[in-house]
């Protein structure tokens, strides 16, 4: 039932860090700004913070705490959730509604490698189908988003775990029956 528990609020939470996650992605396709991107990861470190704090809270209280452990897995776990949505939400920009966008992004990229003079023409054809396939490709698109989130929920889980853990407590309260 604990292990149920866990994989809920992950999964619950990981959506609300997705959506916020997913809105600033529109956002910064439609507008792009440094100041979007910046309180974009402002806000994914404030959700992934509070939503552990709130975990920390109902399942820490006992006397065996909430773990540092603990918390970073949660943290990954949520991040691969979010990760799942944003890939989602990734597919659907990429072909439906900022197709031309990624598209004109993948043939910038293609030319400015090509005046490099660095590659040739076939190594070009095979970095665009690779491109293509990174781009619009769902079954990369969203393994690259979850492995990409997960990544990011452990780094950043790495400094919001050591704040939201919850310490063990050394003595329970049935054993401090004598007194001195």
């Amino acid at each position: 039932m604990k292990n149920t528990k866990f994989w809920n609020d992950a999964a619950i939470y990981g959506a609300y860090v997705g959506i916020a996650e997913v809105a600033f992605g529109a956002l910064g396709t439609w507008k792009p700004s440094t100041l979007i991107s910046l309180l974009s990861l402002v806000v994914f470190i404030a959700l992934v913070h509070i939503f552990t704090r709130r975990r920390v809270a109902l399942y820490g209280g006992g006397d065996e705490g909430y773990s540092y452990g603990k918390c970073l897995k949660f943290i990954v776990a949520m991040s691969m959730f979010a990760g799942v949505l944003v890939g989602a939400y990734s597919i659907v920009a990429s072909n439906f509604l900022f197709a031309e966008h990624y598209h004109e992004l993948v043939n910038t990229t293609i030319g400015t490698l090509a005046k490099s003079g660095l590659y040739t023409d076939d190594m070009l054809e095979q970095l665009k189908v690779v491109y293509d396939k990174f781009f619009f490709s769902p079954i990369y698109v969203v393994i690259v988003n979850i492995i990409s989130y997960i990544i990011k929920g452990a780094f950043f889980g790495l400094f919001i775990a050591a704040f939201t853990r919850r310490e063990a407590t050394m003595f329970s309260s049935d054993m401090g029956d004598d007194k001195e």
